[in-house]
């Protein structure tokens, strides 16, 4: 009888351990060791609206080797984790969880805002501007120099001005003012940082 009770606290401790890492990913907004300030989505839209920052959407799930290796690797990096802690509000979603937030003053669960975004692969990224307005998704786990250039086209306010990202990404590899105009290419390999406006 002893051991029962034993081994039920034993999984009672595995559960709230559970639960409390899954509160943890949701985020505070304060960066654990150094790392990335992670929010929750209603906490994380408030704060946008009032800071006036662009948004950072990291939908993922539990099960997901890619998002791990995300987490791992791009979130990481240094220059990663400076950008988006100065320069974003950085939220993450478990695209299947039961967790309640609020959308445009509707409650629905993560699952149901994941799906609201049309959220099908993950990891899916995705981007708002200074007033909330989605910019657009990247899916998968890009390397830290391209997620840089993304923020940086965004945090810098060539995205506002209407400059398409490849424009953006060509007038930088061309050595051309940012936000100059060029023809269309991928993420340049290099350090992609850039100068802030």
């Amino acid at each position: 009888m002893k051991r029962v009770y034993v081994l039920a606290l034993v999984a009672a401790l595995v559960l709230m351990s559970a639960s409390a890492c899954d509160k943890k990913q949701g985020g505070t907004g304060k960066a654990e060791g150094g790392g990335i300030a992670w929010m929750g989505y209603t906490e994380g839209m408030a704060k946008a609206k009032e800071t006036g920052k662009p948004v950072f959407v990291d939908f993922y799930t539990d099960w997901c080797h890619i998002c791990k290796e995300l987490d791992a690797g791009t979130f990481k990096d240094p220059s990663v984790i400076e950008m988006m802690n100065s320069d974003f509000v950085c939220i993450k979603v478990n695209a299947e969880g039961r967790n309640i937030v609020t959308e445009f003053g509707k409650q629905m669960t993560e699952l149901e805002l994941a799906q609201s975004y049309q959220v099908t692969g993950y990891p899916t990224l995705w981007f708002f501007d200074r007033g909330g307005k989605p910019v657009g998704s990247m899916p998968g786990h890009p390397p830290a120099a391209q997620l840089k250039e993304f923020l940086t086209w965004i945090s810098g306010g060539s995205f506002a001005k209407g400059i398409e990202f490849e424009d953006y990404v060509k007038s930088r590899q061309a050595g051309a003012p940012s936000g100059a105009p060029a023809s269309k290419e991928p993420a340049p390999a290099g350090d992609g940082h850039g100068e802030k406006k």
